[in-house]
Parts: C-alpha cells; structure tokens; sequence
C-alpha cells in the first residue's frame, strides 16, 4: 500500500519470503488460511461472544483470524523449527520470564480479559505467551495448526536443514539436528525442495551451501516467471 498504492507493479505480487528459525514460522503464516483453527485452541465461543473493549476485541481478531498474502509465491525456510524445539523447557521459559516483561499496557487488557470471560477460554495459555521462547515450545498447540493448516494453493516452500556432526558434544545432548531444532522438527512434508546442510543453528543460514540454495531458488523463481519450461535449470546452471 506504500510502496504501490496503485497496485502497478507486478513484481510486488511475486515474493519470496525467507526465513531463518522462528523467522521461517512467521513467514508460513503469511501464506494460510487461519479459519478458526487457532482460536478454538484458546476458547470454546465464538469471538463475537466474547466480553471486551472494542480495542481488544479487534486485535483478537487481528491475532486468531487471517487470510494468506496473495503478494507470497514462495516461502524459504531456514533451520526452522516447524516442531517446536526442545531448547524451550521450563528452564529456559522460567530464565525468559525473569528476563523479559511484556509492557504493562499490553498485559491488563487481556487480564481483564479473562475476568470477563469465565470459562469462556479453553485454554489461555497462547493468550499469555510473554516471549518466544515460549511459543516455540513442542507442546504449544499453535504449531500442530500451522502444520495442519489450509495454505494457499500458489504458494511453493522450500526447506532447509541443518545438522551437526553426530560425533559432536552438543549433537550427543540435543541429537539430530543443529543444536537447537531436532532434524525432525525442521522437516516440512509438503515442501517441493529440501537441503540438509552440516552447520549449527546460529550459522546454518550463512552456510555457503545454504547461501547457493537460496540463490538456486531465487532464480528458479525468476525463471518461471520469465521463460519457458526448463528455463529455470538453465539460469542456475548459467
């Protein structure tokens, strides 16, 4: 709408987003239809039954209730914990509270939220995630529902994976995968392309292998949009 107010650049409607961990889980929620897939995971009304400020019950919605991008036309991700991750336990959830406090004015709104609402949430647990550690739990139900979610037809994903030497010390304690996400939290079934690249999750992005792949798929994009069938293998090999 800034860029393009007018909608005359084709080019902004063909994007790639790219992602590196929680990063690639952002971006795959700009390509699916929500549905009330994530909010029957907090309450077991409707949303329109629910007691609130105008405010609130606005950014609810804004939260629980979306539609895909139609500008997204593929998504890269990057070491992604598609899973969750088992990095977040209580241990680390407790550390991340007691160092990070979300702003008071953000917190009383949905407190007073559940005053108002007894026994209308399933579960409030998404509503009072306070960092990302948090979200990125395994047992969080949100990732089940991204997982399980209706994406757009016209949307490609590609995948990344990174995974440490199994010989290594910290592989011995968090197993297959990059130290951080487990190799079979990082798969994505329905991707069209998928590299495992040797490196640990804070430089699997940056990896040279992981850079040509990202490179790879740009231009297989690029091709697509301007040439014939095949072209997309030449551009690369060019």
């Amino acid at each position: 709408h800034t860029l393009d107010p007018e909608g005359q650049e084709p080019a902004l409607d063909q994007m790639v987003l790219v992602g590196h961990s929680m990063g690639g889980l952002i971006s795959k929620l700009q390509t699916l239809h929500s549905r009330d897939d994530f909010w029957q995971l907090v309450a077991n009304v409707p949303i329109t039954a629910i007691e609130a400020e105008p405010e609130v019950r606005q950014n609810l919605a804004k939260a629980f209730y979306f539609a895909p991008s139609p500008s997204v036309r593929r998504v890269v991700t990057i070491g992604t914990p598609h899973r969750g991750s088992d990095f977040s336990n209580q241990t680390t959830q407790w550390l991340m509270s007691k160092l990070i406090r979300l702003p008071a004015m953000l917190v009383q709104p949905y407190q007073k939220l559940y005053r108002e609402n007894p026994g209308r949430f399933v579960d409030g647990t998404l509503l009072k995630i306070e960092n990302s550690i948090d979200s990125l739990s395994p047992k969080n139900p949100a990732l089940k529902a991204m997982l399980a979610g209706q994406r757009a037809p016209w949307v490609k994903y590609h995948n990344i994976v990174g995974r440490m030497p199994t010989d290594s010390f910290v592989s011995r304690i968090s197993g297959t995968g990059d130290g951080v996400v487990h190799i079979e939290s990082a798969r994505l079934e329905d991707a069209v392309s998928e590299l495992v690249v040797e490196a640990d999750h804070s430089t699997v992005h940056a990896h040279p292998a992981a850079v040509l792949e990202v490179r790879r798929i740009l231009l297989e994009h690029l091709a697509a949009l301007r040439g014939p069938p095949g072209a997309a293998t030449a551009a690369y090999q060019a």
